[in-house]
Protein backbone atom coordinates (compact mmCIF):
# COMPACT_ATOMS: atom_id res chain seq x y z
CA UNK A 1 0.00 0.00 0.00
CA UNK A 2 1.45 3.04 -1.39
CA UNK A 3 1.68 6.16 1.42
CA UNK A 4 1.45 9.59 -0.37
CA UNK A 5 3.64 12.21 0.96
CA UNK A 6 3.50 15.68 0.77
CA UNK A 7 5.49 17.35 -1.08
CA UNK A 8 8.96 19.14 0.19
CA UNK A 9 8.15 22.85 1.10
CA UNK A 10 10.28 24.77 -0.84
CA UNK A 11 12.35 28.23 0.33
CA UNK A 12 10.20 30.20 -0.99
CA UNK A 13 6.53 29.14 0.02
CA UNK A 14 8.10 28.91 3.17
CA UNK A 15 9.02 32.51 3.23
CA UNK A 16 5.71 33.08 1.47
CA UNK A 17 4.20 31.58 4.89
CA UNK A 18 6.01 33.66 6.90
CA UNK A 19 5.18 36.78 5.37
CA UNK A 20 1.79 35.97 5.72
CA UNK A 21 2.48 35.18 9.37
CA UNK A 22 4.03 38.67 10.41
CA UNK A 23 1.66 40.25 8.65
CA UNK A 24 -1.52 38.79 10.42
CA UNK A 25 -0.16 39.43 13.94
CA UNK A 26 1.26 43.11 12.74
CA UNK A 27 -2.32 43.92 11.55
CA UNK A 28 -4.17 44.54 14.82
CA UNK A 29 -1.13 47.37 15.92
CA UNK A 30 -1.25 48.64 12.34
CA UNK A 31 -5.12 49.26 12.82
CA UNK A 32 -4.38 50.63 16.12
CA UNK A 33 -2.25 53.25 15.39
CA UNK A 34 -4.59 54.63 12.00
CA UNK A 35 -5.34 57.92 12.70
CA UNK A 36 -8.76 59.05 13.44
CA UNK A 37 -10.92 60.96 11.76
CA UNK A 38 -10.41 64.23 11.88
CA UNK A 39 -13.69 66.44 12.81
CA UNK A 40 -14.71 69.29 10.21
CA UNK A 41 -14.51 73.11 11.62
CA UNK A 42 -16.86 74.93 11.36
CA UNK A 43 -18.27 76.91 8.34
CA UNK A 44 -17.26 80.29 8.47
CA UNK A 45 -20.34 80.96 6.20
CA UNK A 46 -22.65 80.11 9.52
CA UNK A 47 -23.59 81.89 12.39
CA UNK A 48 -25.85 80.95 15.56
CA UNK A 49 -28.06 83.33 16.58
CA UNK A 50 -29.20 83.02 20.36
CA UNK A 51 -32.02 84.72 21.70
CA UNK A 52 -33.62 84.94 25.06
CA UNK A 53 -36.37 87.15 26.75
CA UNK A 54 -35.73 88.61 30.65
CA UNK A 55 -38.90 87.98 32.65
CA UNK A 56 -40.70 90.69 33.90
CA UNK A 57 -40.89 90.78 37.73
CA UNK A 58 -43.22 92.39 40.27
CA UNK A 59 -42.59 94.25 43.12
CA UNK A 60 -40.88 97.15 44.26
CA UNK A 61 -37.71 95.05 45.83
CA UNK A 62 -36.91 93.49 42.39
CA UNK A 63 -33.20 93.94 40.91
CA UNK A 64 -32.05 93.24 37.48
CA UNK A 65 -30.67 90.06 37.07
CA UNK A 66 -26.85 88.73 36.42
CA UNK A 67 -27.26 86.86 33.31
CA UNK A 68 -24.43 84.70 31.80
CA UNK A 69 -24.67 83.18 28.39
CA UNK A 70 -22.12 80.68 26.75
CA UNK A 71 -21.11 77.71 25.15
CA UNK A 72 -19.82 74.43 26.60
CA UNK A 73 -18.23 71.49 24.76
CA UNK A 74 -20.02 68.13 24.57
CA UNK A 75 -17.85 67.23 28.08
CA UNK A 76 -19.34 70.30 29.97
CA UNK A 77 -16.22 72.78 29.34
CA UNK A 78 -16.80 76.68 28.56
CA UNK A 79 -15.08 77.02 25.44
CA UNK A 80 -16.86 80.38 25.00
CA UNK A 81 -18.54 82.77 27.02
CA UNK A 82 -20.98 85.26 24.19
CA UNK A 83 -22.16 87.43 27.80
CA UNK A 84 -22.17 88.28 31.39
CA UNK A 85 -24.53 90.91 32.24
CA UNK A 86 -23.36 92.03 35.77
CA UNK A 87 -23.01 94.81 37.78
CA UNK A 88 -19.35 95.64 39.05
CA UNK A 89 -19.10 98.24 41.13
CA UNK A 90 -19.99 98.61 44.56
CA UNK A 91 -21.44 95.47 45.62
CA UNK A 92 -21.91 94.37 42.72
CA UNK A 93 -19.23 91.81 42.67
CA UNK A 94 -20.01 89.81 45.62
CA UNK A 95 -23.53 88.81 43.60
CA UNK A 96 -21.23 87.24 40.08
CA UNK A 97 -20.22 83.83 41.98
CA UNK A 98 -23.50 83.12 42.35
CA UNK A 99 -23.88 82.52 38.61
CA UNK A 100 -22.24 79.31 39.58
CA UNK A 101 -21.97 77.27 36.65
CA UNK A 102 -20.36 80.37 34.65
CA UNK A 103 -18.46 80.89 37.88
CA UNK A 104 -16.66 77.85 38.03
CA UNK A 105 -15.86 77.15 34.46
CA UNK A 106 -14.63 80.87 34.66
CA UNK A 107 -11.71 79.71 37.39
CA UNK A 108 -10.70 76.47 35.23
CA UNK A 109 -10.46 78.67 32.31
CA UNK A 110 -8.46 81.50 34.44
CA UNK A 111 -6.09 78.96 35.77
CA UNK A 112 -5.23 77.75 32.34
CA UNK A 113 -5.56 80.72 30.80
CA UNK A 114 -4.91 83.90 33.20
CA UNK A 115 -6.86 86.63 32.43
CA UNK A 116 -10.82 88.19 33.73
CA UNK A 117 -13.19 87.59 31.81
CA UNK A 118 -15.20 89.79 33.83
CA UNK A 119 -13.43 92.80 33.44
CA UNK A 120 -12.85 92.29 29.74
CA UNK A 121 -16.19 91.51 28.30
CA UNK A 122 -19.35 91.83 31.12
CA UNK A 123 -21.55 94.63 30.45
CA UNK A 124 -24.81 96.60 32.68
CA UNK A 125 -27.28 94.18 33.51
CA UNK A 126 -30.59 94.61 31.47
CA UNK A 127 -34.14 95.24 32.36
CA UNK A 128 -36.84 92.69 31.00
CA UNK A 129 -37.05 92.36 27.23
CA UNK A 130 -36.02 90.28 24.72
CA UNK A 131 -32.35 90.20 23.34
CA UNK A 132 -29.77 88.37 20.64
CA UNK A 133 -26.43 87.25 20.55
CA UNK A 134 -24.66 85.61 17.68
CA UNK A 135 -22.00 83.28 18.25
CA UNK A 136 -19.17 82.78 15.01
CA UNK A 137 -18.27 79.70 15.65
CA UNK A 138 -14.95 80.32 17.86
CA UNK A 139 -13.74 79.59 21.10
CA UNK A 140 -12.36 82.22 23.73
CA UNK A 141 -8.97 82.05 22.10
CA UNK A 142 -10.78 83.09 18.57
CA UNK A 143 -9.88 79.94 17.09
CA UNK A 144 -12.70 78.31 14.98
CA UNK A 145 -14.25 74.95 17.15
CA UNK A 146 -15.32 71.38 15.04
CA UNK A 147 -18.27 70.94 14.27
CA UNK A 148 -20.88 69.00 16.23
CA UNK A 149 -22.45 68.45 19.73
CA UNK A 150 -22.28 71.49 22.13
CA UNK A 151 -24.13 73.01 24.83
CA UNK A 152 -26.11 76.30 24.52
CA UNK A 153 -26.07 77.51 28.53
CA UNK A 154 -28.33 80.37 30.01
CA UNK A 155 -27.65 81.48 33.40
CA UNK A 156 -29.77 83.93 35.43
CA UNK A 157 -29.86 85.08 39.26
CA UNK A 158 -31.03 88.05 40.84
CA UNK A 159 -30.60 89.59 44.14
CA UNK A 160 -34.07 88.83 46.18
CA UNK A 161 -34.73 86.57 43.41
CA UNK A 162 -34.27 82.87 42.13
CA UNK A 163 -31.24 81.24 40.34
CA UNK A 164 -32.33 79.40 37.20
CA UNK A 165 -30.09 77.85 34.66
CA UNK A 166 -30.93 76.77 30.72
CA UNK A 167 -29.00 74.05 29.29
CA UNK A 168 -29.62 72.82 26.43
CA UNK A 169 -27.27 70.19 23.88
CA UNK A 170 -27.38 71.55 20.22
CA UNK A 171 -25.71 70.37 17.26
CA UNK A 172 -23.91 72.74 14.81
CA UNK A 173 -22.99 71.03 11.14
CA UNK A 174 -24.00 72.18 7.89
CA UNK A 175 -28.22 72.31 8.37
CA UNK A 176 -29.82 75.56 9.47
CA UNK A 177 -32.13 75.13 12.38
CA UNK A 178 -34.20 76.76 15.04
CA UNK A 179 -34.40 75.43 18.39
CA UNK A 180 -36.74 76.80 21.18
CA UNK A 181 -35.66 76.34 24.35
CA UNK A 182 -38.04 76.02 27.70
CA UNK A 183 -37.91 79.00 29.88
CA UNK A 184 -38.17 79.79 33.92
CA UNK A 185 -39.02 81.98 36.53
CA UNK A 186 -36.05 84.71 35.24
CA UNK A 187 -35.51 84.12 31.47
CA UNK A 188 -39.32 83.16 30.03
CA UNK A 189 -38.03 81.81 26.74
CA UNK A 190 -34.79 81.59 24.70
CA UNK A 191 -33.86 79.54 21.22
CA UNK A 192 -31.13 78.87 18.80
CA UNK A 193 -30.97 79.66 15.51
CA UNK A 194 -28.49 78.12 12.96
CA UNK A 195 -28.41 80.03 10.03
CA UNK A 196 -26.23 80.75 7.09
CA UNK A 197 -24.70 84.55 7.39
CA UNK A 198 -26.65 87.22 5.66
Amino acid sequence: MNQETAPPHSRRSFLKQLGSLALMLAAPSLLAKAPAKKAAKWDIHYEALISLSIAEQEGFRTHRPYVAVWVEDANGKTIRTLSLWVQTERRGPKWIPDLRRWFRGEEDRRTADGGDMVTTISSATRQAGKYSLVWNGKNDKGALVDQGDYNICIEAVREHGTYQLIREKVSFGKKVFKQNFQGNQEIDGASVEFRKKA
